[in-house]
């Protein structure tokens, strides 16, 4: 039972809503009054004619659309995440959460490049998006009912699926990369007041929706079975409320681009207020959503920066405090998903699933040096390292080192998902979705575009202190909790939030070559040469007894903690190690090839189906597996669209993504 489903009405002693709303109410007025002011001012202070017209021109059709774009657009990002967690009874629901901004970012690239849906490049295309990933969240999730932690996940797998479509998508529209960067970091609309008020229509039917839905949306707190015996029809219901939703979501992204945390934060906090209605709580809602969004615009401008861009990021810096603070005082946190069972018996033999994956991977390593755009035969090989065939010799210089560093890193990042997974005792971790690579990656991003002749021992210091300082930051805020699945998730995702605006932040205040920064933000082996595998081998080599030492603990821990406690484990200490080991695995990867999705999330699972369970057999067949898939998707990106090419981080999301959203549909006997 989910947090919101345990809450009945007549349990709640009511909240007077007027001394919630006011405050709220008058908060908001402050703030548009405060963006308004300066050039009020300035209108009734003209020293002529010429100036006051400028004044003018500039309140009404610049300022005063743009606060008002602000409000609606935080209003319709409130509104949808208090229905989305209605419809769902899970406060973790949100825009953001279930996939629905990054269908709209994919919908708005497909409106720049299908010339035959320019007409509809607005909020309808974004919203026929949104509703495709919100319902793929919700489908691999297990439905309206599923926990928080899998809907939480099952979201951010569906974005990162997404985020590698568009990453597709812009390998083959390179001109588009610097567009669709600008408005995926935050931009409020600037379309003067006629245009303001066209796009407002696209508002009016869910707000019209909205009095319908609400009687029956509060009836489903009280459980379905008590829903319907009151005469609800409980999925149609559900089913309409996911399309407001999604349509006040496309509206909000239209207007403001895909600005996180809102939808989720602004419902929440009016509910942790006291506020427990369905009606007060999608009004006040509205309120806290465009207050956010309006006075984080305001704190952008009054500071100078450019506020198309930084809107995203001083929201990001907003909500991720208070999502923390929710987290720390429990207000978001319900009964786990049943964690890992333990290790049962060994079904395959390691001492042939072993030899056998070697002998794939050498395979596969070897057809990678002679395919391409220029095939090598065997032949060919021994006459260049004879030195008589020099382009032979330079095609293997330059396959070679991309394959050598596409294995060690697919082997590290399997690693760390494997103790990733078990010391966070959830099947459904990995390092892409607790927010450590997403701070290794803005880390080393940020050295590489500050400092372009940068070093590899100065890259890898930034990917580990990046990665190490958001694990830091998440042992820190989880620690009176000893680490517990949902919050330490939660964590993670309020950090991958805030990473991701403060990275567009930086790709388009920094950068000269867009395309460069977010395709190595996508991750892959592109230009790689021998000094990057040797950098990165010794990273390997040193975890290797660190790994193999805390394999037993990590299969005590699978008991449960009482038991491994009663045991003689210290649970705090081994969580502590395992987790500075999985980030560090996955820091000195990024530093190389970037944030390589879902590497480490999906080779323990597939470790497991082989039928290894224990940590001692499935750690080398998950770095196997794990140096295949890497592999794999480096050959495939080199030569599927020849002579462009596709990054592997793009090709292992699109590989991994299904895969794991598969596997989350089968329900929680697939997850175990």
């Amino acid at each position: 039972m989910t947090v919101l489903a345990a809450e009945r009405p007549t349990l709640v002693r009511p909240i007077p809503r007027l001394r919630i709303g006011l405050p709220i109410a008058a908060f908001v007025a402050l703030v548009a009054l405060a963006r308004l002011w300066p050039t009020w001012h300035a209108l009734t202070t003209a020293p002529g004619p010429v100036e006051a017209e400028a004044a003018r021109f500039l309140l009404w059709e610049l300022r005063l659309p743009r606060v008002l774009a602000g409000l609606a657009a935080g209003a319709a990002f409130g509104m949808a995440g208090a229905l989305f967690q209605a419809v769902t009874r899970n406060p973790l629901a949100a825009p953001d959460l279930l996939g629905v901004t990054a269908g709209a970012q994919v919908g708005v690239l497909i409106g720049l490049t299908v010339p035959a849906l320019a007409g509809f490049a607005g909020p309808p295309l974004l919203f026929v998006c949104g509703l495709g990933a919100a319902s793929l969240a919700l489908l691999a999730a297990g439905g309206w009912r599923a926990p928080p932690l899998r809907l939480l996940l099952a979201g951010g797998a569906c974005a990162l699926l997404l985020s590698a479509v568009l990453t597709v998508m812009l390998a083959l529209f390179e001109q588009d990369i610097a567009g669709l960067a600008l408005w995926s970091g935050g931009a409020l609309y600037q379309p003067g007041a006629d245009g303001l008020v066209e796009a407002a229509c696209w508002l009016l039917p869910p707000l019209v929706a909205l009095p319908f839905l609400v009687r029956g949306l509060d009836a489903l707190a009280l459980g379905d079975d008590a829903a319907t015996g009151i005469g609800v029809a409980v999925l149609p219901v559900r089913f309409a409320g996911v399309i407001t939703a999604t349509a006040l979501t496309a509206f909000a992204v239209a207007l403001a681009g895909p600005i996180g945390f809102v939808g989720l934060i602004a419902p929440n906090l009016v509910r942790a207020a006291g506020i427990r209605r369905l009606t007060a709580l999608i009004v006040l809602s509205a309120l806290v959503g465009g207050g956010l969004l309006l006075a984080a615009d305001g704190v952008v401008a009054g500071l100078g920066f450019s506020a198309g861009l930084s809107t995203a990021v001083a929201t990001a810096l907003v909500g991720t405090p208070l999502l923390l603070i929710l987290v720390v005082r429990g207000q978001l946190l319900s009964p786990p998903d049943r964690t890992e069972a333990a290790a049962s018996t060994r079904v395959a033999s390691l001492a042939v699933v072993a030899p056998a994956l070697g002998l794939a991977l050498a395979a596969l390593s070897a057809f990678g040096l002679a395919w391409g755009e220029t095939w090598l035969a065997p032949a060919r090989w021994v006459t260049a390292f004879a030195g008589g065939d020099n382009e032979a010799a330079l095609i293997l210089s330059i396959r070679g080192p991309r394959i050598a560093v596409a294995a060690i890193a697919g082997m590290m990042l399997a690693a760390s998902g494997v103790v990733l997974q078990s010391v966070v005792r959830n099947a459904l971790a990995g390092p892409e979705l607790l927010g450590v690579t997403q701070g290794a990656a803005l880390a080393t991003l940020v050295g590489l575009l500050t400092w372009p002749l940068i070093g590899r021992p100065e890259t890898f210091a930034l990917a580990l202190v990046g990665g190490l300082a958001t694990l830091g930051l998440i042992l820190l805020i989880n620690r009176r909790r000893r680490f517990a699945p949902l919050p330490v998730a939660l964590t993670g995702l309020a950090f991958s939030g805030l990473f991701a605006a403060l990275t567009y932040a930086v790709i388009v205040e920094t950068s000269a070559q867009p395309a460069r920064a977010l395709i190595w933000l996508v991750g892959g082996t592109y230009g790689r040469a021998w000094p990057d595998a040797v950098a990165l081998l010794p990273w390997l080599l040193v975890s290797l007894p660190a790994l193999a030492l805390l394999s037993r603990p990590l299969d005590l821990l699978t008991l449960g903690e009482d038991a491994a406690a009663g045991l003689g484990l210290n649970v705090a200490l081994l969580r502590a190690l395992g987790l500075g080991l999985a980030a560090m695995l996955a820091s000195a990867a990024v530093a190389i090839v970037g944030p390589l999705a879902f590497v480490g999330l999906l080779t323990p699972h597939l470790a497991r189906l082989v039928g290894f369970h224990a940590h001692g057999d499935r750690l080398p067949v998950a770095m196997l597996l794990g140096a295949l898939l890497t592999i794999g998707a480096d050959i495939l990106g080199r030569v599927a669209l020849a002579p462009k090419e596709i990054p592997a981080g793009a090709l292992t999301a699109l590989i991994g993504a299904p895969y794991f959203l598969w596997l989350m549909s089968r329900g929680r006997r697939g997850t175990q």
